[in-house]
């Protein structure tokens, strides 16, 4: 509820958030602000409605906090507010070999749950089944 709470505050946006905690168990979720920006010559229809960027020193803080809790970075979650759950060819290209998405969808509203796997360049997105552990943990 806290996540999609925070995603959809971002609309018309895409909003975003880090995902920490330990391979296959969820414990944290950072929220993030969307500072992506375009490039020139980027394509005008490029813009924070369709694409999301983490200010680096936010990540590399979201890093320190985990590694002073023996945890680590699992992935990201964003919302697409124009598009459906699956990963675009911009989420594969910035993702790495197991890191988790999760993407809220507003068109139509639903959450895909995603691991990426492959090599750098080539991921391929794997659908996860995730759930509620009795501590209130995702767990895949």
């Amino acid at each position: 509820m806290v996540l999609d709470r925070d995603l959809r505050s971002a609309w018309p946006h895409e909003g975003c958030a880090l995902l920490l905690g330990e391979p296959g168990r969820l414990h944290w979720v950072w929220p993030c602000l969307n500072v992506w920006q375009p490039v020139e010559p980027e394509p005008t229809e490029l813009s924070r409605r369709n694409r999301f960027s983490i200010d680096p020193a936010e990540l590399v803080t979201a890093q320190r906090w985990c590694r002073d809790r023996h945890w680590q970075l699992l992935g990201a979650a964003h919302s697409h507010p124009t598009g459906p759950v699956m990963p675009s060819a911009e989420d594969l290209h910035w993702g790495w070999p197991g890191a988790l998405m999760l993407i809220r969808g507003y068109a139509p509203l639903a959450w895909g749950a995603w691991s990426l796997q492959g090599e750098l360049g080539c991921l391929q997105p794997q659908a996860l089944h995730l759930q509620l552990t009795g501590d209130g943990h995702l767990g895949k």
